[in-house]
């Protein structure tokens, strides 16, 4: 009766301890993703596909942020290195402090190189400027903003129309090509 007793008593302590053992581990975990969201998609066996709610992604080169990327959800697909994002807000940090404002309906990023596609009533905004368009293109590398669809661009003193257009987001200089029409105000100086 009493090795019966012993028995019980060390299953007890022991199962006891693998869940302390478990618990503990699992906070660790934890912590190491709160700390490093990216890690959770390190941690993803290969060929998985995955949907995340509520979604924030920042890119940061040499130490200083370039963009942050927040949506209301997410799909990443392993095999293509993709992610595709709904409800897309995506907030560009500019040389000078300024900052640009993008938002969409769905977009697309390329986890490799962190290139993303936005489309479906695009909406830009920085300063007094808006611009509209159905679909924008960011190469991260050399911080362009192309759209390949037709842009609308407003602000204070002037509107605009191109068939396209491209930003680099280093000098804010914006190139629209195709059919251009608008209307500046003298006194304005039109930038991006």
């Amino acid at each position: 009766m009493r090795s019966k007793k012993k028995i019980l008593l060390i299953s007890l302590v022991l199962g006891i301890l693998i869940l302390a053992g478990f618990l503990v581990r699992g906070y660790f975990k934890y912590r190491e993703f709160r700390e490093n969201p990216a890690k959770i998609i390190e941690a993803i066996p290969e060929g998985t596909n995955i949907v995340l709610g509520e979604v924030r992604h920042t890119a940061v080169r040499e130490g200083r942020k370039e963009w942050v990327l927040e949506a209301s959800s997410a799909q990443y697909s392993e095999t293509t290195k993709e992610a595709v994002f709904n409800d897309v807000k995506v907030t560009f940090f500019m040389d000078d402090g300024g900052q640009v404002y993008l938002e969409g309906q769905k977009g697309t990023i390329n986890t490799a190189s962190n290139d993303m596609q936005v489309v479906g009533d695009v909406r830009i905004e920085k300063d007094d400027q808006t611009l509209l368009t159905e679909k924008i293109e960011y190469d991260h590398e050399t911080r362009y903003l192309t759209s390949p669809s037709e842009v609308r661009i407003a602000g204070r003193n002037f509107d605009l129309r191109a068939d396209r257009m491209q930003v680099d987001l280093a000098t804010e200089k914006a190139l629209f090509t195709g059919a251009v029409e608008g209307r500046i105000d003298a006194a304005n100086q039109l930038t991006m």
